[in-house]
């Protein structure tokens, strides 16, 4: 099998989902609920205690309860699947209480990536703002606009102006001296490779408008299954520091190798 599956505390070959009776935890027929997607390297997970307080943090955010029984079974038998070769797990937590974990094979990208601003604002009061939400409608719409407009992905603006994050990952942003990233104000989500790179790596959190990425000399993307991949081009003006993301990239990959539980 290509795929593995497992919910509700086993091993399934196909998902079976009920009809809601109650609308305050329809799961997956309103797009009710979280999901955390981790790294499987050398037969680990890698920051799983880091996912899983996440996942946490998320449920008591939304008012939704955690009834997950058998989750360690469930991530052991995906990553024991995994067989020792780099892999993702999907964790989906429905309001239903229905948890699904997904595995597959990964490789991680290093493809240069061009991005376009999508026109449309993120809310960043929304409850929603900074949480990984199975609601990904407005991420699916912009990756759309994306690929229309000749880009691989978007980034986002707030209501105020700020920059966010892209429909897919954290935005990394080198002026020369310094990286950057947008801050948890902003509304991107907390990913969780941002924060290990500010935690460990000196990245540093600020404000920036659309404008201000004109006069940065790199620019990447940062998510648990890309580590830090480059972007070459943003609305047709290109970036010269490449080499500063793949600097930065390498960093990145030994320390972790290193620290499997940070």
């Amino acid at each position: 099998m290509s795929e593995f599956l497992w919910q509700n505390g086993g091993r399934v070959e196909r998902l079976l989902l009920d009809l809601p009776t109650d609308r305050s935890r329809s799961g997956f027929w309103l797009g009710d609920g979280l999901f955390e997607t981790m790294l499987v390297s050398d037969g680990e997970i890698f920051a799983r205690e880091r996912h899983l307080r996440r996942l946490a943090e998320s449920m008591s955010k939304l008012g939704m309860s955690s009834e997950m029984s058998d989750l360690d079974a469930g991530l052991d038998a995906a990553t024991s699947w995994i067989d020792g070769e780099c892999g993702q797990i999907r964790l989906t937590y429905l309001s239903s209480t229905d948890f699904i974990i997904s595995a597959r094979k990964h490789v991680i990208p290093s493809a240069e990536l061009k991005l376009v601003h999508y026109p449309y604002p993120k809310n960043e009061r929304s409850v929603l703002a900074g949480v990984k939400t199975l609601s990904y409608g407005e991420n699916g719409a912009a990756l759309r606009y994306a690929k229309a407009e000749g880009a691989d992905d978007v980034i986002f603006t707030n209501t105020k102006g700020f920059i966010t994050e892209s429909a897919l990952a954290n935005l990394l942003l080198w002026d020369g001296e310094t990286w950057w990233t947008p801050s948890l104000e902003s509304g991107c989500l907390a990913g969780l490779t941002r924060e290990l790179l500010v935690e460990f790596f000196n990245v540093r959190e600020r404000d920036f408008m659309i404008d201000d990425l004109r006069g940065m000399v790199a620019l990447a993307l940062t998510s648990a299954l890309r580590d830090v991949q480059p972007v070459s081009h943003f609305q047709g003006h290109s970036y010269s520091g490449l080499s500063e993301v793949d600097r930065l990239r390498t960093q990145f990959q030994d320390w972790r190798a290193k620290n499997p539980h940070p």
